[in-house]
């Protein structure tokens, strides 16, 4: 091929790109679609996750279509971002995008995914966005990327909908919105390309478990996790928990576990992961009572250490340059690390018969 020929090739594939295609789909298991767009991040979040689809359990959903019209789907990639945009219909309403505290519905919302503190607003900073969501109309759309993606879930209106309102005067005009209606899901993802998945239903929780089983299927959790619970204050002693634990059981309400506040802890925030004994003087007898009554306990802590914790000493050398409130962070992906975290929990707590943790901030 001639250079001014190959120059041109180059020209008009880039034109392509950068107009937005049609992606290509590929079934890669039981009502599950893929489609790759220009050159996917090495490291990503199946990556990640190491997951491995349960090919036996998503036979049994059986094969379904792709959810979507495949002439809707577009993706864009131009200047270092891929552009991805996915159909709505009037009245559809969107679920997920990872952890929402305020929030059920998403369509209309405006998302920046991005593992943070939660600030209080369901805007897609907290502790775990995830590029997922699942419509009403039967399937879930999953982007693959471990970027901060920016979500416009029904919100972007393009010059070119078919279906784009018509301007209206906010001066006089009663039905003015400032949010008119949009017909798409938009995506911009900061990298030259990603995975994109699409989950059949036929209904909701059918996509939700293409997901699960595509992604492993996770682990069933245990039954008192599921069930009714109970927080205490901060500083309540162990009999105090008791009292409560019976005034559930003589007014009839269920109870399934409670949750202790970080003050079980001798010093918390940081922590350090060992008991009060002024609050809590016999731990085994108390976690023991709890579980004659029928109550596991929950303990609140976080992975901050304090210098005053047993394992303060130990763990020191494997810890970040900067502290969280005076703690110390371990680096928990180094195994020495998480030895001396899980066997402090398992020591004092675990081996007495605590059921479970809540992991703060």
């Amino acid at each position: 091929m001639r250079k001014i020929e190959l120059i041109l090739l180059v020209v008009f594939f880039v034109t392509l790109i950068a107009e937005g295609q049609n992606p290509q789909w590929t079934e890669v298991a039981p009502g599950v679609w893929k489609s790759v767009t220009g050159v996917p991040d090495k490291f990503d979040l199946r990556t990640a996750a190491g997951a491995i689809p349960n090919m036996e359990a998503l036979s049994k959903l059986g094969k379904a279509a792709l959810p979507l019209p495949e002439q809707d789907i577009f993706a864009t990639i131009s200047e270092g971002k891929t552009y991805l945009r996915f159909p709505l219909v009037k009245g559809e309403q969107l679920f997920g995008f990872g952890l929402n505290f305020k929030t059920v519905q998403q369509r209309g919302k405006i998302l920046q995914l991005h593992v943070d503190h939660y600030g209080g607003t369901d805007n897609g900073r907290t502790h775990a966005p995830t590029p997922f969501y699942v419509s009403d109309r039967g399937y879930g759309v999953f982007v693959n990327s471990a970027r901060y993606i920016t979500v416009y879930a029904g919100t972007a209106v393009r010059r070119d909908s078919p279906e784009a309102p018509a301007p209206r005067d906010r001066n006089t005009d009663e039905k003015w919105s400032a949010q008119p209606y949009s017909d798409a899901v938009e995506m911009v993802v900061p990298t030259v390309g990603t995975e994109i998945y699409l989950f059949a239903g036929p209904t909701p929780l059918d996509a939700v478990r293409r997901f699960n089983l595509f992604h492993g299927g996770g682990c069933l959790p245990p039954r008192w996790g599921l069930g009714f619970t109970q927080r205490v204050k901060t500083l309540y002693t162990a009999d105090q928990v008791i009292e409560e634990a019976r005034a559930f059981a003589e007014r009839g309400y269920p109870l399934d576990f409670i949750g202790l506040e970080p003050g079980w802890q001798s010093k918390s925030y940081p922590c350090t992961f060992e008991w009060d004994k002024t609050r809590f003087p016999d731990p085994a007898g108390f976690v023991k009572t709890m579980r004659g009554m029928g109550i596991r306990l929950n303990l609140w802590t976080n992975p901050y250490v304090s210098p005053e914790s047993p394992i303060y000493s130990q763990i020191k050398p494997l810890t970040g340059s900067h502290t969280v409130w005076g703690g110390a962070v371990a680096d928990l992906t180094m195994l020495e690390a998480q030895k001396m975290m899980v066997g402090q929990m398992g020591k004092d707590q675990v081996s007495i018969g605590v059921s479970g943790y809540k992991i703060d901030e």
